[in-house]
Formats: C-alpha cells, structure tokens, sequence
C-alpha cells in the first residue's frame, strides 16, 4: 500500500511538473492562470524543447537558470518599445496571436530575442503578459530566408531623401498656375534597407496633412520591412472648397506616383537594393480613395492596395455636396468648376472599361476592402458596387464590410468611419500580404510603371486621359 501511494505521489508530482513546461503551439494556452488560446503561428515555428510556463498576472518572465538567449513574445504596442530598448532585445520576424471563444484574436503579439537576460524581465509596460517562447538552441528561425544573407545599408548610412521631410515637384495644377512643390514625409525601418525592403504610400484624409500619417509610417516601416511615405498629395489641409473644387483622386495619386519615383530614384542614384517587387499603397477616408487612384492610375506598380473606408469615385453626392461631403464642383458648362462625364470617368476606381486595362496590366492585383456598415461619411453601398465590378473585371478583392461581430476593442472599435485604430486595422486584415513571410505575401508580377517608363491610357468620353512614366509620373487629358 506505501508502494501504491508513493507511486501516485510520484505520478503526480510528473504531471505537476509536466504541465508547468510549455510549447507554443496554435491552440494552447499562453499563461498558467489564464484561459487565452495561442493562434496565428506561422507554419515553420517549431520548438524541440519546454520552457516553464509563465503566469499572465505577473507581468515578467522568468528565465531558467543558464538561459544565453530567449524568444519571447510581448503585447504589440508601444509598452513593447519601450521593453525591448530596456533590455536591448532585437526585434525578431513573428508574430501570434492571444484570445479565446469567439475572439481568437484579442491581442497580437511580436517576437523578440534577448541576449544573456538577467533572471526575471519585467514587461509591465506593455500592460499585458509576456510569453517566454524557447531559449538557447531552441530559438527557431522564423521565415529566415526572409533574411537570410541580406546586406542592410544602415538608417545612419543612407543619403538625404530616405529618411524625414523632402519636397518633391507636383504637377501644375490649373487652378493655380505655376510651379508647385509639396512635401513628403519618408520613414525608413531602423534597421536599415537590405534587397528585400519595400515601399509603401500611406495616404491621410480629405483635409488632413502628412501628419496624420506619420505615425502610420514609423509603425508600418519597422513591422514589414517597408520605406513608408506620407505623402502632402495636393490640397492637403485644405476643407473649403467654394472657390477650388477638391481634385478628389487624380493630381492627389500622380502626387504620391512622384514622391515613390522620388524615393525610388534616389535609391537607384545611390545603388542600394530594395524589392521592386514589395510596393503596396494604403489610405482611409480621403486616403483610401488617393490610394485606389493610385493603384488605378499605375496598374502595373502594386502588389497590395488597402483602402480603409474611403470615399467611392466622385458620385454626384459627394461632387454636388449633397450628402456630408462636397467637392465644390458645378453642373453649368459654362463655369470653370463644371464636372464633365469624363472626370467622374477617371476618378471610378470601379469603371469597368479601365478596370478591364488594370487587369491586363497586373492580373494579380490586390485590393483589401475594410469599410464599415454604419459608415455615414462614405457610403458603404457605393464601395460595394466597386468591389463588385472588380469582381466582374476577374480581380479577387479582399472585402470586409463591418458589423458588430468584427469589433475586437483593439484594431476595430466602431463600424462607423473611423473604423478604430486604422494603421493596427491594416495590420489585421493585411498582414498576410504586406508581411516579408506572409502566407500570402503579395508581390508584383512585372515590372512596374516606373520601371517600365511606359504610357497608360484610359478612354472616357470625349477623349483618353494618359498617365506616362516616362520620366516624372504625368497625366494630360487629350480629345
């Protein structure tokens, strides 16, 4: 009988210990004292060995004794930041998720390396628990070939105009004759910029400025090895609209084509690769529709386009302010502010004539669609009727449409135009296409406008409008 009840002690005490070790894997528990689910592994993570398992509560991770290197994961927020420079932790390629029932994923989290840690790291900062991961050997390369022998030129090596504030000539806009010149702000990732680094346009509001971006830009850049740009596109600041009407997407695009060329150029000028292949474009609002111009206006030049609740193409409500927005257009011929069919033409991102030329273009294009229900600045049926002709032009839009069930508290707080956190918005519904070992990492197939240095033209009513690459992006209307 003391044989028995030592042998159940013994057992018991496995288990016990047992279950204190952990393995990340998709569909177990992140903490001992929590119920949270892990999701949202890649595929090619895998650990060999257990790690004790931390509780959430604490807020620290406890190393094992002899520990000379970790992975471990933290809430993906500026508390994280602010750790990983107190530690000196690398920002490592990765990602999971945190969450349980029908939210699986509350909370994302980022990886990080940490050499020789002290004992315990306290992650209080980020205002959540952290996941000690694997240590020593055990600490997986994750998407290396992501990577993997890529030279980075470093941030403090590159030349002016990668990095900050740099202006860049605009095209003459007619209704203020002259040069024009606007600015254009450049995030580069801190790391640097090695063959695989992207570009992406980030685009602000009707009435907003490259500000409103900015911090987009330094968020996005690091997360996915991207140059971003925010882009002060023509109007930029400007709400009043009864003298001027609004451009509403066309010189606002060719702005943000010229700061790419720009940015392009002066990498090409110092010989430093980047992935011509990684361009994306994103925006909300007023943003949203620069960006689907500019993806309409270059076809040939993004992978992946996101637009957050943007404005449709200039419909007579928005042209004519019938609803909340107008662009201060008229309906005399005889006024100089009058609205020809053939500017509504080029400004429909869902014109199934130019939608057909897009897709001869770059078949492959993406467009991510996040716009909410109860949005009541842009009306979402308008967006809808887009989608569906991109649909019937053969693309394979990938549309959200918002309800109730899509708030998580994190990305998605409303269903109306704001949507919530627009830049971690992005993140949630894009990832997978703009991330360097994204499950479906979108590239372009060809080359793009700028380097083709080509002429796109696209029919309307009365005459064609031409866009050429060859030299600074350009558009001109001819009967």
């Amino acid at each position: 009988m003391k044989k028995l009840i030592l042998f159940l002690v013994v057992c018991s005490l496995t288990c016990v210990l047992y279950g204190a070790d952990f393995v990340a894997k998709d569909g177990v528990k992140a903490w001992s004292d929590r119920d949270y689910l892990i999701s949202g592994l890649t595929g090619d993570f895998s650990v060999k060995n257990p790690v004790p398992i931390q509780s959430c509560g604490s807020f620290k991770i406890k190393f094992p004794t002899g520990t000379r290197r970790a992975l471990v994961a933290m809430c993906a927020n500026d508390g994280a930041n602010a750790v990983a420079a107190t530690y000196k932790l690398q920002a490592f390629p990765g990602e999971l998720f945190i969450g349980k029932g029908s939210n699986p994923k509350m909370l994302k989290y980022r990886f990080f390396i940490a050499e020789n840690p002290p004992a315990v790291m306290d992650c209080r900062p980020t205002r959540a628990g952290a996941i000690l991961l694997a240590v020593n050997e055990d600490v997986p390369q994750i998407s290396a070939a992501a990577t993997a022998g890529l030279k980075s030129v470093p941030l403090a090596a590159l030349p002016a105009g990668l990095n900050g504030v740099i202006k860049v000539p605009g095209q003459e806009y007619r209704f203020r004759p002259g040069d024009r010149e606007f600015e254009v702000y450049v995030r580069t990732p801190r790391s640097g910029v090695n063959s695989n680094t992207g570009i992406m346009l980030l685009s602000h509001n009707w009435g907003g400025t490259w500000k409103l971006t900015a911090g987009w830009c330094d968020l996005l850049s690091d997360r996915y090895n991207l140059i971003c740009l925010s882009v002060n596109y023509l109007q930029s600041g400007e709400t009043d609209h009864s003298k001027v009407p609004y451009d509403h997407g066309v010189l606002q695009a060719m702005d943000c084509l010229r700061a790419l060329y720009a940015v392009q150029k002066t990498l090409d000028d110092n010989k430093i690769a980047f992935n011509r292949k990684r361009i994306y474009a994103g925006g909300a609002s007023g943003g949203g529709n620069v960006s689907l111009m500019a993806n309409k206006l270059a076809p040939s030049t993004f992978a992946c386009t996101v637009d957050l609740c943007g404005m449709p193409g200039l419909t007579n409500d928005i042209a004519f302010g019938v609803g909340k927005l107008n662009a201060g257009y008229s309906k005399d011929p005889a006024s100089e502010k009058y609205l020809t069919v053939a500017m509504q033409e080029i400004r429909d991102p869902g014109n199934m004539a130019h939608l057909a030329i897009q897709k001869r273009c770059n078949p492959n294009n993406l467009v991510v669609i996040v716009h909410g229900l109860d949005d009541n600045y842009c009306n979402p049926a308008d967006k809808m009727l887009i989608a569906a002709n991109m649909v019937r032009s053969g693309f394979r839009p990938d549309t959200h449409f918002l309800t109730k069930h899509d708030i998580d508290g994190i990305a998605v707080t409303n269903t109306g135009h704001g949507i919530g956190n627009r830049p971690e918005v992005i993140t949630k519904y894009a990832h997978d296409y703009l991330a360097e070992n994204g499950r479906f990492a979108a590239l372009i197939p060809n080359v793009s406008d700028l380097d083709a240095k080509h002429e796109i033209v696209y029919p309307v009513t009365g005459g064609k409008y031409i866009v050429s690459f060859k030299s600074w992006p350009e558009i001109r209307f001819e009967k």
